[in-house]
């Protein structure tokens, strides 16, 4: 393990159904990071300070975190996407029924992982599933040192594409959603020494 790099990776694990009927779609896909998400992390490391007062509570990351689907299968990722190309349900897209999640683990030295778990109740969503997108709400200060100052009204950094996977890539084969079926989607991010 070399300490001189450290790497962000993310992988999707996608199927349908629940026990026995459970069917693997998509095994642990590698999806690929957006600026938000980049900008994000430099933001996090530039943050020198975050003041509470009164109750108020500054709501960022992992503060309602959102999945979308989307059906598009001929565009292919770039850093500067903000939003899914086609996505299922009005934009930005049919969030899941649930999502849970957010554990920290540490599945092996030098790895620290988080997970997002969204699931879809069957009829909730119909058609092509060409693309997926995380949306997070990351800092978004470039200033070295910043700070932000919350007192008694809250803040909310804005929701943000931060990773999306695309058969467009090549990161899974697009596939038709069963209705009569739920759609789940675990969202692992990984942090690690290189």
């Amino acid at each position: 393990m070399e300490l001189d790099e450290i790497q962000v990776k993310g992988y999707v694990t996608i199927w349908q159904g629940e026990g026995k009927n459970k069917k693997l779609i998509v095994a642990r896909a590698e999806n690929r990071f957006v600026d938000a998400g980049l900008k994000g992390l430099v933001s996090a490391l530039a943050c020198a300070a975050l003041s509470f007062y009164s109750g108020g509570y500054l709501y960022s990351w992992c503060y309602t975190p959102k999945m979308y689907l989307g059906s598009d299968v001929g565009t292919v990722t770039i850093h500067e996407m903000t939003a899914l190309v086609a996505p299922i349900g009005a934009a930005p897209g049919t969030a899941s029924n649930t999502i849970t999640g957010i554990d920290r683990t540490n599945p092996s030295s030098g790895v620290w992982r988080t997970s997002f778990i969204a699931v879809w109740y069957a009829g909730t969503v119909s058609g092509v599933v060409g693309e997926l997108g995380l949306y997070l709400r990351p800092f978004t200060e470039f200033t070295a040192g910043w700070s932000r100052g919350v007192t008694t009204s809250n803040y909310s950094y804005p929701s943000s594409l931060v990773s999306r996977l695309s058969s467009a890539n090549e990161d899974f084969s697009s596939f038709v959603i069963d209705p009569s079926k739920s759609v789940t989607v675990q969202w692992d991010v990984e942090v690690s020494f290189a």
